[in-house]
């Protein structure tokens, strides 16, 4: 197909192809003369970046993800595959009245309580989230009835042992790991490196977390009173399939 047809398979402009193409999100067209032809490959790739954008990324942060898919990382969890790789969000701005709706109680000393947790950030007239997902959370528990308090601390934990983590991995990155490769590197093999790593780092810690906090939960519920609620509930939403070196999806057994 044509770009015009392919404009009109996937309803988006021409300008908003040519865009994409600018942006080395869309994969060249085959040549036939000076016209460039399209197939289905191009359909499923704006397919990809109209979901990712849904959830929440921002054209460069799906950029990085497609380089990365394309380098080898294993990214099939946006292809189809339960789960969600791991990339940085685009941060919200919300005017109050809008993150009331999204949060309905968040005033007063529970909004003071949010700021103090990172959940939240006062900006212009109205707040910065930066991390959706977390907001999304802590919605999510409070409207199933947990105690809103109970959810910002949980919020507040996670982001203060993430600061301790981060220094940490700051630390090494700075002090081993940058003097070992400066020598051979520029600045630009550098900054490739920390970018390419940074991504990867990132999908790395949402996979060892995951398995972790799910090894942590079954622990814990060996001696919780609801433990074999616990249990139960845990082997429902488990994964439960590997990929093999080609990218193929097994079923685990139980």
């Amino acid at each position: 197909m044509t770009i015009d047809d392919l404009a009109r398979q996937s309803q988006l402009p021409v300008r908003t192809i040519r865009e994409y193409h600018a942006m080395r999100l869309l994969p060249a067209p085959e040549r036939r003369g000076r016209v460039g032809i399209y197939g289905l490959r191009h359909v499923q790739r704006l397919e990809l970046i109209a979901r990712l954008q849904r959830r929440g990324y921002s054209l460069a942060g799906i950029r990085d993800l497609l380089a990365a898919w394309e380098a080898g990382s294993d990214l099939t969890s946006l292809l189809g595959v339960p789960g969600q790789a791991a990339l940085d969000e685009t941060p919200v701005r919300l005017t109050s009245p809008e993150l009331t709706a999204r949060l309905p109680g968040l005033s007063g000393k529970l909004l003071r309580r949010a700021c103090a947790a990172g959940l939240v950030q006062p900006d212009a007239d109205g707040f910065l989230v930066r991390s959706p997902a977390l907001l999304a959370l802590v919605a999510d528990g409070n409207a199933a009835g947990l105690p809103l308090a109970e959810m910002l601390d949980l919020v507040g934990t996670l982001r203060s042992e993430l600061t301790s983590l981060s220094d940490l991995l700051a630390d090494h990155v700075v002090d081993r790991l940058v003097p070992a490769v400066a020598p051979r590197l520029d600045p630009d093999g550098i900054a490739a490196l920390l970018q390419r790593g940074r991504l990867l780092l990132l999908q790395g810690v949402a996979s060892v977390l995951a398995d972790r906090l799910s090894a942590a939960l079954l622990q814990r519920a060996d001696g919780a009173e609801d433990g074999a609620t616990i249990r139960a509930a845990l082997e429902r939403i488990r994964v439960g399939a590997v990929a093999d070196s080609s990218g193929r999806i097994w079923n685990v057994a139980r």
